[in-house]
């Protein structure tokens, strides 16, 4: 993959995965940690470089990681509520854990990806679709068989088309980030922009924003709305001009038509396909 994607990667999936050094059950009720990697068995767990919660200088030993794994099972009600399962586990991944672990399964995941037929041109593709297709992976998994007009949108690079396919049931933010992504390598593309480099921009945890709210995380909205061609100026209110600008971006991307800058929205936002390119999709 480009390195502009790998050094992105955990920038762009933080939000919406979360980061947990401790096991968690995900919303499928799978067992979880980190930045979103699933564990397939208790043997898996067992070769992480667990420490002690509160001994963080102590390694976990196959025993204790093995309670704590089976401690997670046995909580499918919290299934999805990755915070509940802090005072459930003593085992922790240390911060250097996090990222080796989302490290190594980045790299997995690219390399069952290129064996696909319709994916082998990946190293080759701009740097947007391949976030889009990474981001798509590292939560549906690297089994696309079931996606056979993605598959086929991805062989000619069809970026549009693959933006308008390449959806998970229930994955509202992902979703909108990655529509974004490959509506981004669409227009990259056609205006052959340096493939190199992510052009959509990753904007991180971010306030849900109303009618009337003001302050910094305002002007970053406002911001994006103006270098895309939504918004004339920066007033730092989330005015009424503000809230028609974010409405037009919401429809022209195919979200939730509110005017509130929820999750899926500053997904979105993060894109580099101006208004007046946005409204023809």
């Amino acid at each position: 993959m480009r390195s502009s994607v790998s050094d992105a990667f955990l920038a762009f999936t933080e939000p919406i995965e979360g980061r947990w050094p401790y096991l968690y059950l995900d919303g499928w009720g799978l067992v979880t940690i980190g930045t979103g990697c699933r564990l397939e068995s208790v043997d898996e767990a067992a070769t992480l470089p667990f420490v002690l919660a509160e001994e963080p200088a102590a390694g976990a030993s196959t025993r204790q990681i093995r309670e704590a794994y089976s401690a997670v099972q046995s909580r499918p009600d919290l299934a999805g509520r990755p915070q509940e399962f802090a005072g459930h586990t003593a085992v922790r991944l240390t911060e250097d854990g996090v990222d080796e672990l989302a490290a190594r399964r980045l790299a997995a995941l690219e390399d069952r990806l290129i064996r696909t037929p319709e994916f082998a041109g990946f190293p080759r593709w701009p740097a947007d679709a391949q976030l889009a297709l990474l981001s798509l992976a590292w939560a549906h998994g690297p089994d696309f068989s079931g996606w056979p007009v993605l598959r086929a949108d991805c062989a000619v690079g069809d970026w549009r088309a693959a933006a308008d396919h390449g959806r998970i049931q229930g994955a509202t933010q992902r979703n909108a980030a990655d529509r974004a992504l490959f509506r981004t390598a669409a227009h990259a593309v056609d205006n052959h922009w340096d493939p190199d480099v992510l052009w959509y921009r990753p904007l991180g945890h971010r306030a849900e924003l109303h009618a009337q709210d003001s302050g910094a995380e305002v002007v970053l909205l406002q911001e994006r709305l103006l270098v895309l061609g939504y918004l004339a100026e920066v007033t730092g209110v989330l005015d009424l001009e503000t809230e028609l600008a974010l409405r037009g971006f919401q429809r022209a991307h195919v979200l939730r038509e509110d005017g509130v800058a929820g999750p899926a929205t500053w997904a979105a936002l993060g894109t580099a396909v101006p208004a007046t390119v946005a409204a023809l999709a």
